[in-house]
């Protein structure tokens, strides 16, 4: 249990679980993205993507869903980091029904071009 590797994979079956009970409240309804830009403490870029919904009982709910590490901050790059998380996660620009982006402005241009093509 102390070993770094048998600590990651807990982590990982964590967040696995917690991933899967939000996607379980989401269900098939709408949502909204957020994302935010920043650099790691190595100075990579990464992307941090939170969805934001509201729930069976009307509540606003924001849930972080991943850190993405991207090779650069150019619209393109950005665009296929979230559509790789969408992917991954079974989720649907389609369904995005709003969206913000701190630092990451020169996103939604191309995002609601990509709703458009849908």
């Amino acid at each position: 249990m102390m070993a770094p590797s048998i600590q990651k994979d807990i982590y990982n079956c964590f967040a696995e679980e917690v991933l899967k009970k939000i996607f379980e409240e989401l269900g098939d309804d709408v949502f909204s993205i957020l994302v935010d830009e920043s650099r790691d403490i190595s100075k990579k870029e990464q992307i941090a993507v939170v969805l934001r919904y509201v729930d069976k009982l009307g509540f606003v709910k924001e849930r972080f869903i991943g850190l993405v590490h991207v090779i650069d901050t150019t619209a393109l790059s950005l665009k296929s980091a979230i559509d790789e998380l969408f992917a991954r996660h079974n989720l649907s620009l389609g369904r995005v029904r709003g969206q913000g982006y701190d630092g990451a402005s020169n996103m939604s241009d191309l995002i609601r071009e990509s709703q458009r093509e849908r």
